[in-house]
């Protein structure tokens, strides 16, 4: 078998060029919704920021939507990934359970509700709204999510089948609280009572921790 030249490039297939073209318009398509908002992305200007004509886009995607859902779905199903490293992999009994609580909910804040993830997670969920394709389609993503963190940050604190389910529904709930310290500043700016109440939120946590 002949063996390329170093020199030259080797040719990539079709069915390559064609996926790295969708994910350049989907990375172009979180970066109009991170820039300009949900109201704002137009197709137009997701195209001047991909460098790609309407009739090459026509070639890969049929509505806008279909991208937008392409691109939500990457970027939730990479927040999926990300809950799961953030837990450790079991208790360690040299830290205790309130400082790896501690360090769990302060890990989550700072990667998933701050800065422009948080902005694309609520520029998503406001597509979904009023696109119940959209809703369908990320649905089962979201749910993923939860499961990854109720699951994976569950277990990381009670290993044991006693009191699991209630522990992971505990971290359920705080992604839901943190959510909500989300949006709170996502409209009126930085709360500095949020990481007050978030050492709360984890006192309260252990204290279940330790009576249960």
């Amino acid at each position: 078998m002949p063996v390329p030249s170093p020199d030259k490039p080797v040719r990539r297939s079709q069915a390559t060029r064609r996926e790295d073209m969708r994910q350049r318009l989907a990375a172009a398509t979180l970066d109009a919704l991170a820039v300009h908002g949900h109201a704002g992305a137009s197709l137009s200007v997701i195209l001047d920021r991909a460098g790609v004509s309407r009739g090459a886009w026509a070639h890969h995607f049929d509505t806008k939507a279909e991208m937008l859902a392409l691109a939500a779905e990457g970027l939730l199903q990479g927040a999926v990934e990300a809950a799961r490293t953030l837990a450790p992999a079991g208790p360690d009994p040299c830290q205790p359970a309130e400082a790896r609580l501690a360090a769990m909910i302060e890990a989550a804040w700072s990667r998933f509700y701050t800065g422009r993830h948080r902005d694309l997670l609520f520029e998503v969920a406001l597509a979904a709204r009023t696109d119940a394709e959209l809703r369908v389609r990320l649905a089962p993503i979201f749910s993923g999510f939860l499961t990854a963190t109720g699951g994976n940050w569950g277990l990381s604190l009670r290993p044991d089948s006693d009191g699991l389910t209630e522990m992971a529904d505990l971290m359920v709930l705080t992604i839901y609280m943190l959510r909500g310290m989300a949006m709170q500043e996502l409209a009126a700016g930085p709360v500095p009572g949020h990481e007050g109440l978030r050492r709360l939120w984890v006192r309260m946590l252990s204290g279940w921790l330790e009576k249960s």
